[in-house]
Order: C-alpha cells, then structure tokens, then sequence
C-alpha cells in the first residue's frame, strides 16, 4: 500500500466520521427528531379536531334541514325544552337537592 491510498483512505474515514457525527447531532438537536415528533402529534391533534368539528357540522346541518321541514317530532322537542306543554298537559320541574330557589 502506498502513501496516497493511505491519505485517501484517512482523509475519507474523517470526512465520513466528522459528517456522521453532524448527521446525529443535527437529528437530536431542537429541530431534528424531537421537533418532528411533536409535529406529528399535534397534527394528529388537529386532524381528529378537524374531524370532530366535521361530523358536527354535519349534525347541525341535518337540524336546520329538519328545521326547515318542521318536523314535528324536532319542534315538539325543542318546544319542550323550553318548558312549553301540550293543551291538557301538566309540567312538573324537579330542583337538585342542593339547589335553592
């Protein structure tokens, strides 16, 4: 083996030393995995918000279309929930133990 393989070969094992050790400290630095990682998580966060907004809003939607419709069964409810009764109808309102008048 001659003198210049031998350089080759040390100058390359540094040069492949010194970009792996830049490889694993740029992975765990502040913007490497770790920051990665809590993007991932707060992705998944907003896209299970992002659905559960969606499937209210589908809910809501089909209120306003019942709405629209006047459907009894809707209007009878909320007609109810607002303390409303049917001609003949007695309304009883019950209080929780601890609560006062």
């Amino acid at each position: 083996m001659n003198t210049t393989s031998l350089l080759e070969s040390r100058v390359i094992m540094t040069v492949l030393g010194i970009s792996g050790f830049l490889s694993v400290a740029i992975l765990w630095s502040p913007f490497g995995l770790p920051a990665i990682h809590k993007r991932e998580q707060e992705f998944a966060k907003q896209k299970q918000m992002l659905v559960d907004l969606n499937r209210k809003n589908q809910e809501l939607a089909m209120e306003v279309k019942r709405l629209l419709d006047k459907d009894p069964e809707l209007m009878e409810s909320l007609a109810r929930q607002r303390g409303y009764a049917k001609p003949g109808e007695t309304v009883y309102t019950f209080r929780n133990h601890g609560e006062k008048r």
